[in-house]
């Protein structure tokens, strides 16, 4: 076979499959998604280990971090980092604390967007509920393994601090596996979670401001 055809083909091929391993949802599915992540996803507590990648244009490698994600109903949140060095953000309510070296200081809203739309996407998903009202356009894939929910922002606001907001669940658990956010500079930054812990007790000390 001529080496270029048989490239050609080769590449046809690895985007045929690529292309198929996510799937537009269907009505039907996207009814049958929303139904069960309302009766299985209201918790009331979650905990989770999280693998950090972030990527930003001014740097060829990926910077990566790891920690703890804590979540108690029904409006505390904390991204505890452990790797490579020991820092906190806390969401209690409408207030945002950074943690880091023994000092604590609140962050400017404007400046904490994404992760405050990160930790609001995933809450909101927690309990069933839809995905952050109006500020952003969902649409819904599938793959074997994750269903996965896209989030465009649709708020002026939104649109400035990220391009894209991704969230992936695992279809045997419902539980959030991976959350991916689009920069605008064509950077992301992407967790990867493991070790869900459901209803578990935590601690009101986690969320101390």
């Amino acid at each position: 076979m001529n080496i270029k055809i048989f490239v050609f083909t080769f590449f046809c091929c690895w985007m045929s499959i690529g292309f198929a391993q996510e799937q537009k949802m269907s009505a039907s599915d996207i009814a049958n998604f929303r139904s069960v992540m309302r009766k299985s996803v209201q918790l009331k507590t979650l905990t989770a280990e999280f693998t950090q990648y972030k990527k930003v244009s001014y740097v060829k490698k990926e910077l990566i971090s790891s920690g703890t994600f804590y979540v108690k109903n029904p409006d505390r949140l904390a991204w505890v980092y452990r790797n490579p060095i020991s820092s906190a953000m806390i969401f209690k309510g409408k207030k945002i604390v950074i943690k880091e070296k023994g000092s604590k200081k609140t962050m400017d809203m404007s400046r904490s967007k994404q992760f405050e739309k990160i930790s609001q996407a995933i809450q909101s998903n927690m309990n069933g509920g839809a995905p952050l009202g109006t500020e952003f356009s969902p649409s819904y894939f599938q793959t074997s393994k994750q269903y996965i929910l896209k989030l465009d922002p649709v708020a002026k606001d939104v649109k400035k601090a990220m391009k894209q907001l991704i969230l992936c669940f695992d279809k045997s658990s419902y539980q959030v596996s991976e959350v991916t956010l689009l920069d605008n500079s064509k950077g992301f930054t992407r967790f990867v979670f493991s070790n869900h812990n459901v209803n578990g007790a935590i601690s009101d000390s986690v969320f101390e401001l």
